[in-house]
This record gives structure tokens, sequence and C-alpha cells, in this order.
């Protein structure tokens, strides 16, 4: 989930077998993933003659589209758009297979891969809509999902472990989020969206810190940060400076102020970094926006921050960095939702 998505609740899940998952040998009662059907978006392209994605049925367990081969079904459905959809009706766990090698590297440990496949599987379980043309799509506004050609070895067997497993609180799924790297801080989902659950407060992570964008700094000019954010800076005249306001207790600032030479404008953080557009800022922890001169006024500005995401549940570097020091999965999800156990959904 390299996306700010947020879930709700799960649903019941059918009695099934039993596994042993990396829980020092304890047994754990679990449903089979085949148990319940995904539907996923695909395409919504009008490509096909009658109005609808091509697809092609290569047996009674899997069809061709686009390249690309796909277990379960496919079907097509009106969007409300007025568009037709391409939808792959897939069991649960089969649908997984295609997700946990896109969201994480294969060759991480396997505990990490185990963590990741028990959070996506309480992201999804929850994200199943009887009512709607679909469930969720195939890109990172829910879970990156490639089909059979995304899967590998290590992630099936993954999945294959933790088959049932989901993250509970009380007696409930939790809401659950990842993303791929905190900044060695996670963020309060109550101040990243504005929903708060106790299991979903930042933890002080120093397990990431080998993530590639731990640190990062992306440049932009000046007229086209000044573009980008027009609807907050226009009031504000030409920028003295930009300073970072209101650190919450991850240390993720609320606000970023523009400061002109008329005004002064406040944009909330998440604001600023969807505005400015998540392949420049980086992440929700930020730490400095500063301001290159020239003689005729600012000329750039240069944005640094910590981590890959919006920092909210768990850190898919942390994770990493935790199973290679010997956490087992049921170790670090609950390290990343505290007061949660491991259940059936």
């Amino acid at each position: 989930m390299r996306r700010s998505a947020f879930v709700g609740s799960a649903l019941a899940w059918a009695a099934g077998t039993r596994f042993a998952l990396a829980t020092g040998g304890r047994d754990i009662d679990a449903s089979p993933g085949e148990a319940h059907e995904m539907r996923v978006l695909l395409s919504s392209l009008a490509t096909g003659p009658a109005g609808a994605p091509v697809a092609e049925t290569l047996d009674p367990f899997t069809f061709r589209w686009n390249g690309r081969t796909y277990r379960g079904r496919y079907e097509t459905a009106l969007l409300p758009d007025g568009r037709s959809g391409l939808v792959n009706v897939v069991p649960i766990d089969a649908y997984l297979y295609g997700v946990v090698s896109k969201e994480v590297s294969a060759g991480w440990p396997r505990a990490a891969l185990e963590a990741q496949a028990i959070v996506a599987r309480t992201y999804v379980l929850s994200k199943r809509r009887p009512g709607k043309p679909y469930d969720v799509t195939a890109g990172e506004s829910d879970q990156v999902y490639g089909g059979i050609q995304s899967e590998t070895v290590e992630a099936r067997d993954a999945v294959d472990a933790t088959s049932g497993i989901v993250v509970v609180f009380a007696t409930a799924p939790a809401h659950v989020a990842f993303g791929s790297c905190c900044g060695g801080h996670t963020a309060d989902a109550a101040e990243i969206w504005g929903n708060d659950f106790p299991y979903l407060r930042g933890v002080v992570d120093p397990h990431c810190v080998i993530a590639p964008e731990y640190h990062w700094q992306r440049d932009v000019s000046y007229d086209e940060f000044i573009r980008a954010l027009s609807a907050f800076a226009g009031s504000a005249g030409q920028l003295q400076r930009v300073e970072l306001r209101e650190l919450d207790d991850t240390g993720r600032a609320r606000f970023v102020a523009l400061v002109g030479d008329h005004a002064t404008s406040l944009v909330k953080t998440t604001v600023f970094r969807t505005t400015l557009g998540t392949s420049l800022v980086r992440s929700t922890l930020l730490q400095d926006v500063s301001l290159d001169r020239g003689p005729d006024g600012p000329t750039r500005v240069t944005i640094s921050g910590a981590g890959r995401g919006h920092g909210v549940g768990l850190c898919q570097w942390g994770a990493r960095g935790m199973a290679q020091d010997g956490a087992d999965a049921t170790q670090i999800v609950q390290f990343y939702f505290p007061q949660t156990t491991l259940g059936k959904g």
C-alpha cells in the first residue's frame, strides 16, 4: 500500500485449517484464503469491440489480459462513470500471491514477507463491497497487484504459511495501513487522516535506517513551486522563507508556513505533500524547506525529509530490519500495531 488508503471493518471468516506461524511453534487456528474471493479492477478502458476490455480464458483457473496471466476468472462490470471495467475474480490468497512481491522484495527475510502478507490480508478483507462493481483496484490506490507474473516462490510460501491470519484488536480485525519507510518514527493516524486508533499511534522505529530513502532531498524551481501552491501562496506575495510549524509527537510538522512579504499562509503538511506530488515530497516527515536566491529573488526550493510514504502502520523497510535482527512475523506486526494480536478475521 504505497498510498494513504485507510480501511474499515473486515468480514468474518469461515473455520478452516491449522498451521504453525513463526510464533515459537505455537499453532494458530486459521481459515484458508480460498474461502473468499476478491474482485480486482484491472482496467477501466473501453477497448473491446463491445466496449469492454478483451481478455482470454486459458483454462478454468486462469486467463490472459494485456500480456499478463491472472489466476481466477474475469468479468466485465459497468463502472459508476459509465465505462466498462475488467474485473479479476480471484480467491483472496491467490490474489495475495500477486501482491506481496509487488509490495516488498522476494529476497527479504521470510518473517518480513509473512508480516506483509498478514497486513495485506487484513487490509483487503475490509475492502469487500458486495454492492459495488469491484472491491479493490490493482494499483497503488489499494495494493499493487500484478497477477501470476508478479508471483515468487517466496511470496507464495509467506501467504500460504499465514493463510487466514489477520491483525485483530479486541474481537475484530484491526484497521491497518502500511508504507515503504517511516523515517525513524511511524505516524499517528489521527494526525495524518483524522482517524484515532490506539494501535495506530506513532512508535519510534530504529529498524528502517537502512532504507534507501531514510533521508531524501528534492529540488524544484521556485516558479513551479509557486504554481503548484498558487491557491495558498497567492496572498503571501513573494516568499521570504518556508517554515515547518507545530510538530506533533512523531516529529512531523502539522503545517508548512509560506511566509511572504505580504502575509503568511499555512498549508497542512498532508495537503502540501499531495499538492506538490508524492514523487517530489516523498514523505510526511519533512525536515526542511529552504529557498535558494538569485539576484532577482528566489530561484529554487529545496525540500528534505525522512522516509517514504504516509508513515502510518507497518514500515516495510523497518519490518525488513526487524526480521534481519531475528524478529518473527508476530513480533513485527505487534511492534507496528501495539495492543493487537493475530487471529482469524
